[in-house]
């Protein structure tokens, strides 16, 4: 028989510590008046440069209306903008505006701050292993659905 204990449950851990680290992310983002989800459409826009929105939809691993709302509440902050795709026009491409990219280089520096506080005690190495094994673990994950 298998002994129970929720402290030996490595998805327990992972939840508990994400949790933490989304609380302290979404304060330092009520500053910006932005969320977490918000956040991290700008950051894909500024790592790929202007995309389809199924695109983004699919690297931030949401549903097509969640994404919906996102994208107006970016567009309302005018921190987006979008457009027609000219290969297809029911599809439509997202980018920064200016002031998208002005914010995504001071949201960066938060992502910063709160990094050097969860990696504390660790060397690089260390930080990079980790990173390694939950990349393999999302993949676990993804193989299983």
């Amino acid at each position: 028989m298998t002994n129970k204990n929720i402290n030996h449950v490595l998805g327990y851990h992972i939840n508990v510590v994400s949790h933490f680290l989304q609380n302290k992310y979404n304060h330092k983002l009520a500053q910006y008046d932005m969320t977490s989800s918000q956040a991290k459409v700008l950051y894909f826009l500024a790592d790929y440069g202007e995309q389809v929105q199924s695109e983004l939809q699919d690297r931030l691993y949401i549903k097509g209306s969640s994404m919906n709302g996102l994208i107006e509440s970016l567009l309302k902050k005018d921190l987006i903008a979008r457009r027609p795709s000219e290969e297809d026009r029911r599809a439509k491409l997202v980018r920064l505006t200016d002031k998208g990219k002005a914010l995504e280089a001071d949201l960066w520096n938060v992502i910063e701050g709160l990094e050097n506080q969860l990696a504390e005690g660790f060397e690089e190495e260390e930080v990079q292993v980790l990173i390694s094994w939950l990349k393999r673990m999302k993949q676990n994950m993804d193989s299983c659905s």
